[in-house]
């Protein structure tokens, strides 16, 4: 029996959705922080993280004995990857909130994880759009925006660090809170980083 042809789109769709559940998950925790549900949210991140590690080993074991491909291998490649980061990168906050003990979280936090959980919905819709070609400009504007919502992160981040190394006078408390802001603008990099790939791949096949 012939094996079902993939659909790369679809794939990627697939764990631009698990990123964007857990990016939900980790804003929900981190608006109504309670520290006894910590290994519970851990557990539902980490849950989603295993399921889009499963679909990129399907993606990549598949691309292996791929004879065509839609769009370039390498291409196809570098982004399951790069979009997997983005689920690791919200899974590793989560993981370091527990680890580190945080028994509060600090005011600016949340207005971070909130930017995670509309860029992650920005790229729902731009891997929606993906596969038609007659909607390449919406997505080319779609990437305008994901860079907007980055450099927002951005300042947001540099405020948070400004005001950690100012005003925090335990220098644990530093170490603990450096680590997690520097993980919270890496999820909107790593972001940034799919929609800018996207955008290579629809200017190769424009």
């Amino acid at each position: 029996m012939k094996k079902e042809k993939m659909n790369y789109f679809n794939e990627f769709s697939k764990n631009i959705n698990c990123a964007l559940e857990s990016a939900k998950i980790l804003n929900e925790y981190i608006k109504d922080f309670d520290k006894l549900r910590s290994v519970e949210m851990e557990n539902k991140v980490h849950e989603l993280e295993n399921e889009a590690d499963r679909n990129l080993h399907d993606i990549l074991n598949y691309l292996v004995r791929d004879f065509i491909t839609p769009i370039d291998r390498d291409d196809i490649m570098i982004l399951s990857h790069t979009i997997d980061d983005l689920e690791d990168c919200i899974d590793e906050i989560v993981i370091n909130i527990n680890i580190f003990d945080i028994s509060q979280i600090r005011s600016d936090v949340s207005q971070i994880t909130e930017l995670i959980v509309k860029v992650c919905e920005k790229l729902q819709d731009m891997f929606l759009k993906f596969k038609d070609t007659k909607k390449y400009d919406e997505m080319k504007n779609m990437v305008i925006e994901i860079n907007g919502i980055e450099e927002i992160g951005d300042s947001l981040y540099q405020k948070a660090i400004s005001e950690l190394f100012k005003n925090e006078k335990d220098s644990i408390e530093v170490i603990k809170w450096k680590n997690i802001y520097d993980c919270l603008e890496n999820c909107l990099d790593t972001a940034e980083n799919i929609a800018n790939e996207v955008e290579n791949i629809i200017m190769k096949m424009s």
